[in-house]
């Protein structure tokens, strides 16, 4: 998942705890809150993040995502590698979309488009591959409505994740998108998510052309005591 001109998706990254169990449904970006929008074909996305600290460790992962009739699915794989230690983790996920309409039978499509209330729910499963663990559950709705006329854009995320003999956590984050124009853009976004405390992240996407996109992100805890530094890299397939 991923922005695709007004098809945004956004997510993936824990800024604020450098765990390996961070979201990586709705591929194609690290952020962490997602839009309602489904993928429009395939899509390939390769990421790296370095956390700013003294015992960083860089982590890599890739996710393939497509949309098929109406829902979404992705299936992804996480490494963080740092000298003999090693932890990977595989994710699985579907997206559906829950459409909200708040127009009248009456006006242009673009107006329609601009007055929807968009709406979906994501459910995800992972599983660290380096331990007998079960799997980690992630569950959550996603709103999101662009604000008339403008080039912004808002989104909200609410809901919950559940590890293995771990109790249930909360899962809640905010985003602003701004259309720079058709080929750049600039996204912001709050969230909390697990055990970490509340976090931030600004990032800049580049689409030069439809089959491609690079992101760049930095994201740091409200303490700022996190510091995270993303790039990545997608490719798009059927268009």
């Amino acid at each position: 998942m991923a922005y695709i001109n007004n098809a945004a998706i956004l997510r993936s990254l824990s800024c604020a705890s450098f765990s390996l169990y961070y979201s990586m449904s709705a591929a194609a970006s690290h952020l962490e809150v997602d839009d309602p929008a489904l993928a429009e074909h395939c899509e390939l996305e390769l990421g790296w993040q370095q956390p700013r600290s003294d015992h960083a460790r860089p982590q890599f992962n890739a996710t393939t995502t497509c949309s098929r009739n109406q829902w979404e699915w992705h299936l992804g794989l996480a490494s963080n590698a740092n000298d003999a230690i090693r932890e990977e983790q595989a994710e699985v996920g579907i997206k559906l979309p829950l459409n909200l309409s708040s127009y009248s039978d009456s006006g242009s499509d673009s107006d329609r488009q601009q007055d929807d209330w968009h709406s979906a729910v994501v459910i995800n499963l992972q599983k660290n591959l380096d331990n007998g663990n079960g799997f980690a559950t992630e569950a959550f709705g996603i709103v999101g409505k662009t604000l008339g006329d403008s080039d912004v854009s808002l989104y909200a995320n609410l809901g919950f994740t559940h590890e293995f003999n771990e109790s249930t956590q909360l899962l809640a984050g905010i985003a602003a998108t701004y259309e720079l124009s058709s080929h750049h853009r600039v996204i912001a976004e709050l969230y909390q998510k697990e055990l970490s405390e509340a976090a931030y992240q600004f990032a800049y996407q580049h689409t030069p052309q439809r089959q491609l996109q690079l992101e760049l992100s930095l994201g740091n805890a409200l303490r700022g005591n996190a510091l995270q530094l993303g790039a990545d890299i997608t490719f798009y397939f059927g268009h």
